[in-house]
């Protein structure tokens, strides 16, 4: 009787991927258009149980053959669509295999390296502006305290044209800060120009004037609403020269500096905010 040849499961495992090492590289070479669909098939090859002696030589023959799509199904792989997705690098005893590079698992940025260039765009597409990089570092002193709820440190679009509204230069801006006159750190929702009493105050943008009037901590004030939701406050006027109802245009004068409610000195109190959020008005007059 013929004596049954026994083979160790190990050592042919690493002959298969051996084996397998020069098929892939037959096939980049020869072949590369078929390359990702044959490496996406390796590592299922490596965990099936199969007769892998018989396999290899028939692997050996149709590759002399020159065909990958034979080779393939010499080992039993069957062409399925999630099977050509990439899969995690593989190994045969744990360390990983030369013949193929690291590569990141489906659905990830590197899957068919297309995406990452995309995703790098995107990375800097996101990049933080200058101007808020500047505020957030200033800011850094008090990072113990919350922003408050009705806050945000985002820089949208405005969907309008835009100008500074008023000469002069930031004495106190956005963001937290040692009140001037409480002598604690508070938030300040908006910011301070100085400038001479009776300077001009204009309009940051087109809109329609919602409310102008008094009140004890910003003095004489007025409101205008903008396109999308948006608003500007103008606060601490010597004088106001619109009101309620009214329609302003960009640029166009609309109060005089002054030093009307709670101050320590005649300046503009500008606020920016959208649907009750406040925005900080530097980043868009910086």
């Amino acid at each position: 009787m013929r004596k049954q040849k026994h083979y160790n499961p190990s050592l042919v495992r690493l002959c298969l991927a051996g084996a397998l090492f020069v098929a892939l590289t037959f096939v980049k070479l020869l072949l590369p258009e078929q390359t990702e669909l044959f490496r996406s098939e390796l590592r299922e090859a490596i965990g099936r149980d199969a007769d892998y002696s018989a396999a290899l030589l028939q692997l050996g023959n149709t590759l002399s053959g020159g065909g990958a799509s034979g080779a393939l199904s010499a080992l039993g792989l069957a062409q399925s669509e999630s099977a050509r997705a990439l899969l995690p690098e593989f190994s045969a005893r744990g360390t990983a295999s030369p013949a193929l590079p690291r590569l990141s698992a489906p659905g990830t940025a590197d899957e068919a390296g297309e995406d990452a260039p995309a995703a790098q765009d995107a990375a800097e597409e996101e990049e933080t502006p200058e101007v808020v990089a500047a505020f957030l570092e200033s800011q850094a002193e008090f990072s113990d305290y919350a922003v408050p709820a009705s806050v945000t440190y985002d820089m949208p679009e405005l969907p309008f044209e835009y100008s500074s509204p008023v000469e002069g230069y930031t004495s106190s801006g956005f963001g937290y800060r040692l009140h001037p006159l409480e002598g604690e750190v508070k938030f300040h929702y908006g910011t301070d120009f100085a400038a001479w009493t009776g300077t001009d105050i204009l309009a940051f943008a087109d809109g329609t004037v919602g409310m102008a009037g008094w009140d004890a901590g910003y003095g004489n004030y007025i409101i205008i609403n903008h396109a999308g939701g948006w608003r500007t406050l103008y606060a601490h006027c010597s004088e106001l020269l619109v009101s309620a109802g009214e329609s302003v245009t960009k640029g166009q004068r609309i109060a005089l500096v002054g030093g009307t409610g709670q101050v320590t000195g005649p300046h503009l109190h500008l606020e920016l905010t959208c649907d009750g959020v406040y925005y900080n008005p530097e980043f868009y007059l910086a």
